[in-house]
């Protein structure tokens, strides 16, 4: 009795996980989309934007990271301090492009676009140790830091590309969970080895 007990607890608190990991990704890729517009049309501004963006992508960085490591019985304290470590840098690197164009060496649009890239790029390889889905929204920065170099007058074709492939990982893994997650107690199913 405590066992199934414990065990619904248990799944309660993945599904509230998973939940609010998803909330937060799906916040952090409509701020990205919106940095975007802002780089390619408030080029004066997109600087600051992503600058505040490095905060706020450390901070949910950390965040899924200590949820990964707590489920997996990791030490939360190492991933922490790996956490620190890689945004640290991070957050090196931008003021190190917030300092090239103080100095005048880029311009304000040049410098959203480089952000934009940075970011990406750090985002993908912080998503590679904690969270595919996050290392999506870091692939996706990237590629649309890219084609906002390129392709000026089409950042909103790209953008729509790019929900939409974001959309079908999505719901790809919205299907590899269901169709992972065993069949409750009050359903018998039948399966080839003859039981």
């Amino acid at each position: 009795m405590d066992k199934e007990m414990n065990e619904k607890q248990d799944t309660a608190g993945r599904k509230y996980r998973i939940g609010m990991e998803e909330i937060a990704l799906f916040v952090v890729f409509a701020l990205s989309i919106l940095g975007i517009g802002v780089t390619n049309f408030r080029p004066l501004e997109s600087y600051r934007y992503w600058g505040a963006m490095t905060v706020i992508l450390a901070i949910t960085g950390m965040v899924i990271g200590w949820a990964r490591s707590k489920r997996m019985g990791e030490p939360v304290r190492k991933m922490l301090v790996i956490q620190l470590v890689h945004w640290g840098a991070t957050l090196a690197a931008v003021a190190g492009i917030f300092l090239l164009l103080n100095m005048g060496r880029l311009n304000y649009e040049n410098t959203g676009l480089v952000i934009l890239l940075t970011l990406g790029f750090s985002t993908f390889l912080d998503g590679y140790r904690i969270s595919w889905s996050f290392a999506a929204v870091g692939v996706m920065m990237f590629i649309a830091g890219l084609f906002g170099g390129y392709l000026e007058q089409y950042v909103w074709i790209t953008l729509i590309v790019i929900i939409c492939v974001f959309a079908v990982i999505y719901l790809l893994e919205k299907y590899k969970r269901l169709s992972s997650r065993p069949s409750s107690q009050g359903h018998k199913t039948q399966t080839s080895g003859g039981e």
